[in-house]
């Protein structure tokens, strides 16, 4: 398995993606894929992140208005700020680690 980059971001890139960046970690231990490197910034920043580096995949903790995320898949992070839906959150993440 290749080791991916991910764009885990929020409103301020403080609290709720550094909660989602410690889940992303712990997904790819838990599956056996490499730990990806991830990028944190905020809702804003991301666009110029995808101009700047071959992004695998997106984890937000929020919504993403405004914000083109070209062909990178949007794995909706809030599932690790709420608890519902992490389950399927967490299955969408490993698929893209493994992918």
């Amino acid at each position: 398995m290749e080791k991916k980059t991910v764009i885990v971001c929020c409103a301020s890139s403080m609290i709720t993606s550094t909660m989602a960046v410690a889940k992303v970690k712990e997904i790819a231990a838990a599956c056996g894929a490499p730990e990806p490197r991830i990028i944190q910034c905020k809702f804003s920043e991301v666009q110029g992140n995808l101009a700047s580096n071959h992004v695998d995949f997106i984890v937000p903790t929020g919504k993403l208005k405004g914000v083109e995320t070209g062909d990178a898949p949007v794995i909706k992070g809030t599932a690790f700020v709420t608890g519902v839906g992490e389950d399927k959150a967490k299955a969408e993440i490993e698929a893209q680690l493994k992918a």
